[in-house]
């Protein structure tokens, strides 16, 4: 992942920090900031992205009713997300409001994809990077802090030290 960030900021100043390409999520999502660091305040945060998926495009001709298989399996995360959107979109497009009860249904059915999607994403796509292993690859000065630093509610997980949890990361 390319980052450009200003480290020291001067006093007084906004400083403009970027993450582009944040590659985990999609590979061409991009974050642009202006923070105030005296104020501890993020001052302006935008988001970028150059794909264009063009559901619009390979839909067309294609039968509506469809529509949430295809764009389903667009993605290989949030899948549901966009079929729930194409049914939101057939249901504006043929005047179908669901009943109270269909509502709830859906609802929560995307709760139980928010979980899978968020273990999914968490275990194979970001702990990654904070393993032992990765950590004491890439910033070995960062795992040594971490073997000196207490984890909190070490009583509740059973984890000592913050490189206890690095280390319960690795794969």
């Amino acid at each position: 992942m390319a980052v450009r960030e200003t480290v020291r900021p001067e006093a007084g100043k906004l400083v403009d920090m970027a993450w582009d390409p944040i590659t985990r999520i999609v590979g061409n999502l991009g974050i642009y900031t202006k923070i105030d660091f005296d104020n501890r305040e993020v001052v302006s945060c935008k988001s970028t992205s150059s794909l264009f998926r063009g559901y619009s495009v390979f839909m067309k001709g294609k039968d509506p009713r469809d529509a949430h298989f295809i764009t389903s399996r667009i993605c290989g995360i949030c899948g549901d997300n966009h079929a729930v959107c194409s049914c939101y979109a057939q249901q504006m497009a043929y005047g179908v409001k669901p009943p109270p009860l269909g509502e709830w249904i859906v609802n929560l059915g995307e709760a139980a994809e928010y979980i899978f999607d968020h273990i999914i994403f968490q275990d194979n796509l970001v702990f990654v990077d904070f393993c032992e292993q990765m950590v004491k690859d890439t910033n070995p000065t960062l795992l040594a802090k971490a073997e000196k630093t207490s984890a909190p509610h070490q009583d509740i997980h059973g984890y000592k030290t913050i490189a206890d949890i690095m280390r319960g990361l690795n794969p």
